[in-house]
C-alpha cells in the first residue's frame, strides 16, 4: 500500500521541513518515503493501520494540506465508527 502526496507541500522553513519529515517517518507503518517529482510516495508496510497511525495522518495531512480524500481507503469495519463520525474536524475532507 502506498500514498501519493502531490505538490505544493509547502515548509514555512528549514526547520519545518524536518519536522514534517521526522513525523512522517515515525509513523510505525511508513515504510520509506520516496521523492518522485514533485510528488512523495509514502510506502506503507501494510494495507491496515493502526488507530494511532491513522489519527497520526490525518493530523500530517490535515497540517500540511495533503489530499485527506486519499485517506479514506483506511475505513474499516474496526475504525468505521469514529474514522467516519460526521462530527470529526476531518470527515468532509475525507469522505466528501
Amino acid at each position: 500500500m502506498h500514498l501519493i502526496w502531490h505538490a505544493p507541500l509547502s515548509f514555512y522553513s528549514r526547520a519545518d521541513e524536518a519536522a514534517f519529515f521526522t513525523w512522517l517517518n515515525g509513523i510505525p507503518e511508513v515504510k520509506s518515503i520516496t521523492g518522485v517529482g514533485r510528488e512523495l510516495h509514502i510506502e506503507l508496510s501494510s494495507d491496515v493501520v493502526s488507530e494511532a497511525s491513522l489519527r497520526e495522518l490525518l493530523a500530517i495531512y490535515s497540517r500540511y494540506i495533503g489530499n485527506m480524500k486519499e485517506l479514506a481507503k483506511f475505513v474499516t469495519p474496526e475504525n468505521e465508527s469514529w474514522f467516519k463520525s460526521k462530527k470529526a474536524y476531518w470527515y468532509a475532507s475525507v469522505f466528501q
